[in-house]
């Protein structure tokens, strides 16, 4: 049995944060599909980060299950109108997320985490991380 789960998750996460900017092209102006070399453009921007997978089996499906995480960048400094507008920014992000529970055909999701954590090496920076727990497909076993 060939599977792309982990390519379409990919491609899902892309158009999905492709089509945000396409909307709010101020909010975040770019996305990468991995970690960027540096951050010295296009802030805020954000990126795909780890996908951790688990596997089950039973006598019939195999159920994959991923944890992708979309990181956004923001240069925030000691500049309080930045920190609102992150803010902002992740509750628009919240909004549009919920609004995409098929990232990909045949897939759901049903719970994320919203996590500030900081830049490393990057003094005056700081990211937003959008854990998505449980992007789940059934697939038939033979």
């Amino acid at each position: 049995m060939t599977t792309t789960f982990r390519a379409d998750v990919v491609a899902g996460m892309t158009t999905m944060m492709t089509a945000f900017i396409a909307a709010h092209p101020t909010v975040v102006r770019r996305h990468f599909r991995i970690l960027p070399e540096s951050f010295t453009t296009d802030i805020p921007c954000s990126y795909l980060d780890l996908r951790p997978e688990t596997i089950s089996h039973d006598s019939g499906l195999r159920e994959r299950l991923m944890s992708p995480s979309i990181v956004v960048i923001f240069d925030a400094g000691d500049n309080f109108e930045v920190i609102d507008a992150m803010d902002t920014t992740v509750d628009l992000l919240v909004d549009w997320f919920t609004s995409y529970p098929h990232i990909v055909t045949g897939t759901i999701w049903d719970a994320m985490t919203v996590a500030d954590e900081p830049v490393p090496n990057n003094l005056g920076m700081v990211a937003v991380r959008f854990t998505f727990g449980n992007i789940s497909r059934l697939e038939g076993r033979t």
